[in-house]
This record gives C-alpha cells, structure tokens and sequence, in this order.
C-alpha cells in the first residue's frame, strides 16, 4: 500500500490523511490520520508507540470471506483487521506492541434494527482483533 500525501496547507504543517469508507491508511508520526462520518460504520486506530506508526481503517459492514467482497479491502471487518495488521506489520511494528481503538457501530435507522449492522461490525472487529493478537485499549460504539 502506497502511503500518498492527502492534505497539507504549508511546509510546517502535519499531514493528515483521510480513510473513506472502506479504507485503511497507515502513517508515522507526526502526520495524523483522520476518519469522519462512522454512523453504523466502525473506525479502528492501531497505534505502535515505540515504532510511531499508526493505521486507521474505515469498516462498513461485519464480513466480507463469504464472496461479497468486491471492492475496497476493508470494507469488511473480518477482512479489514488481518489486512490493517499486516500494513502496520510492514512498517517496522511490533505485533505486541500494537494497541487497538475502536468507535462508532451506531444503530442508525429503526426501521433497519434487525439487521443491527452496527452491533454486528463491533463484534466482528473485537472477535478479529483477538484472533490477531492485538489488545482492543478503548472502544466507544454503539448508539
């Protein structure tokens, strides 16, 4: 994955980029990544300290393995998380050192709650992340 340079008013400035939905960006420090707009989706920090390196990822719905993903590599959580991992793992991080936040997983229309995307997208993420070996330090979801 090629980091690219998104946004930056001067030369003294910290770059910040920007994950869409469905998409990861990775970085050190001190450019500052930034997702906007999570509703139902899931927004997922991995932060190595020592290294100072960090990656975010924009999850949209809970599991793509099943022939669905068609797009986007993190659009899904079960996809997303290894995927995410493996950037950050390629930038000179240490897998135990990584720490895992999460927020969003809103339930966004009531007329929808069954489906409980939000929900759903929490847990898969929780369940990969565990899978992966990574400590989950703070989530605020739901809602």
């Amino acid at each position: 994955m090629a980091t690219e340079r998104l946004e930056s008013e001067s030369e003294d400035e910290v770059e910040r980029y920007y994950a869409g939905i469905g998409e990861m960006k990775v970085a050190h420090n001190p450019h500052q990544l930034v997702i906007m707009g999570l509703g139902s989706c899931i927004g997922l920090a991995l932060y190595d300290r020592p290294a100072k390196v960090g990656g975010i990822a924009h999850i949209m719905l809970p599991e793509g393995k099943d022939g669905s993903n068609t797009g986007k590599c993190c659009k899904f959580a079960d996809i997303a998380v290894p995927v995410l991992v493996k950037e950050m793992l390629r930038h000179k991080t240490a897998k135990e050192r990584i720490v895992a936040k999460m927020a969003g997983g809103a339930s966004m229309f009531s007329a929808m709650d069954s489906l409980q995307i939000g929900d759903r997208n929490a847990i898969v993420v929780k369940e990969e992340l565990k899978e992966a070996g990574i400590r989950l330090a703070a989530a605020d979801t739901g809602g």
